[in-house]
């Protein structure tokens, strides 16, 4: 066995509740009320359930460094696998502003009432180095900031639940949960479930660093399906507590979370204290998830990097502990700029976030819109059942599992880019200004890869 795999069957599971169990959009997905329950149903049952098999799948007869990219370069060619290594890294980097902003939020809202949003946005900056700095450490020590951040994540969802069963003892919910309230309803639903299938996604981060996996034909599915159930649990827990202890009209963006703890906590004795250690909580668990999707991303980043498929600066490591510092950096950059940019054109930190996070998810899904029909193709190919596991063997169950999540992630792009029941001239062409840009800026860099290799093809010819 390879000597330098790190990674832990305690690792792989922690590693996955960090990356899947995302706090920044429960309030967003709660706000269109109870159907929400609902829609998240839907979504574990359609979208996480056969993402994660297939995730496993791959990941035991695929293992590699590279996870998703890896899959796709194997099913559609390098071409494909360039574009999705660019779109996987980009949407990282795009996402960690919006994160940042939420938690600058949080911040304000414990110790700084009125903090502007200047300086929320230097708040921001100061998140996304500080994530930078600890993705350039060496896995054996930036591994335990995702372990710990999925910890923190797990008390405050956990608490978020307990709360809205404190709340109906005391007082009865504050949104009343009948067979009414929970028929999902095509409007506000489809406008927010985008926020629910980008927080199911995370279930393949771990396998772009799959070479570090100590076993992971072993490994792999037990952690990966014990995931699946905590999350599932967890995440209907939490959307229970804030529906159960705030009305609907109540639950702000930026603001939801805390307001619904501060609600739960304040009839305890030392309120004031249980406050402030679950805000730091939500505050860590921010930066542990940025954390946990930047390493994945950035070592994919650096794969490609070393394939030829990104530019060389993607893939400068660290002389000794191996750690992809050139994606990480270049992340930091990106990030600072799309902060800079989104503080000019917003008027206040829930406007910043939400174009930041909406946009983001736009771009974080599009990846896998390649990641399904790579699966089918990849089964169809190599159907040897002595090589790694199948969990899916029939074809017409193969099909289903592939085309059920393919199906939602497309509609969650949609509504991302024309959300129903709101259209907003400005949002949808600023968003497909914005995705032309940064698809445009992977073509450019594909095309000068593909124009330097029939450079060099030519010369060793002649």
């Amino acid at each position: 066995m390879n000597i330098h795999r790190r990674l832990t069957r305690k690792d792989i599971t922690l590693f996955t509740l960090s990356a899947v169990l995302t706090i920044d959009g429960l309030a967003a997905a709660a706000s269109i009320g109870v159907q929400s329950l609902t829609w998240w149903l839907i979504a574990f049952l359609f979208f996480a359930i056969p993402y994660a098999l297939i995730s496993i799948e791959l990941g035991t007869r695929w293992p590699s460094r590279g996870g998703i990219v890896h899959w796709v370069k194997l099913a559609f060619g390098v071409g494909w696998s360039a574009r999705t290594s660019w779109l996987y890294w980009v949407n990282v980097a795009l996402w960690m502003p919006a994160t940042f902003i939420m938690m600058a939020g949080v911040f304000a809202q414990m110790f700084w009432p009125a903090m502007s949003l200047t300086n929320q946005i230097l708040f921001a900056l100061v998140a996304t180095w500080l994530t930078v700095l600890i993705c350039c450490l060496s896995l054996d020590t930036g591994k335990w900031i995702p372990n710990a951040g999925a910890c923190c994540k797990i008390v405050v969802v956990f608490l978020l639940g307990i709360g809205g069963v404190m709340t109906l003892y005391r007082s009865g919910l504050a949104n009343p949960i009948n067979l009414q309230t929970l028929t999902p309803s095509l409007d506000d639903g489809l406008r927010f479930f985008p926020v629910i299938i980008f927080s199911l996604v995370g279930f393949d981060l771990i396998s772009c660093i799959g070479d570090e996996i100590k076993d992971p034909e072993k490994d792999l599915p037990f952690a990966q399906l014990m995931a699946v159930g905590l999350i599932t649990i967890l995440y209907l827990f939490a959307v229970f507590g804030i529906l159960a202890a705030l009305p609907v009209e109540q639950i702000g963006l930026i603001n939801g979370l805390l307001a619904t703890l501060e609600r739960i906590v304040a009839p305890l004795p030392g309120s004031d204290i249980l406050l402030l250690i679950l805000g730091l909580l939500i505050m860590f668990s921010l930066v542990a998830n940025m954390v946990t999707w930047s390493i994945g991303a950035n070592y994919a980043a650096a794969e490609a990097a070393h394939s030829g498929e990104l530019p060389a600066l993607f893939g400068l490591e660290h002389p000794a502990s191996g750690t992809p510092v050139g994606a990480s950096v270049l992340s930091g950059i990106l990030a600072s700029l799309a902060i800079l940019l989104y503080g000019v054109m917003a008027d206040s930190a829930d406007a910043l976030y939400w174009s930041l996070f909406s946009f983001a998810n736009l771009v974080f899904l599009l990846p896998y819109l390649l990641l399904f029909p790579a699966y089918l193709v990849l089964k169809e190919r190599d159907l040897s059942p002595n090589h790694g596991l199948q969990l899916i063997r029939h074809g017409w169950a193969i099909r289903a599992a592939a085309f059920s999540p393919w199906i939602l992630t497309a509609m969650a792009v949609f509504f991302f880019i024309f959300p129903l029941g709101a259209y907003d001239l400005l949002h949808t062409s600023s968003t497909l200004l914005g995705l032309l840009l940064v698809i445009g800026v992977g073509e450019w860099m594909r095309s000068k890869r593909q124009i330097r290799e029939e450079k060099l093809s030519g010369c060793l010819a002649s």
